[in-house]
């Protein structure tokens, strides 16, 4: 957290970098950090912006996938979820 209180998104975002500079052919990036809205937007620019840097066109998709645990209900929450998502995901950050 920042001193002002905003989400302290640098390490989301030097992932993303890291992302934007080694990627090598399409992706579907998950953000499984509960962060602000807008930090999808913030993230794709900064993969964007280290694929233009590199001269590169490589599709890619950003999603998020918030985590919201109850306070005292983890071991519950994941013993009878009340929803269950099956798929591929490439990378998790």
């Amino acid at each position: 957290m920042g001193d002002d209180g905003s989400a302290d998104l640098q390490y989301v975002l030097a992932v993303a970098k890291s992302i934007g500079e080694t990627m090598v052919n399409e992706l579907v990036v998950v953000d499984k950090s509960t962060v602000p809205i807008g930090t999808a937007d913030k993230v794709k620019a900064t993969i964007q912006k280290e694929l233009d840097k590199r001269g590169v066109q490589i599709k890619f998709h950003v999603v998020s996938n918030p985590e919201f645990l109850k306070e005292g209900a983890a071991i519950n929450d994941f013993m009878k979820p009340d929803r269950v998502v099956i798929g591929q995901i490439l990378i998790c950050f």
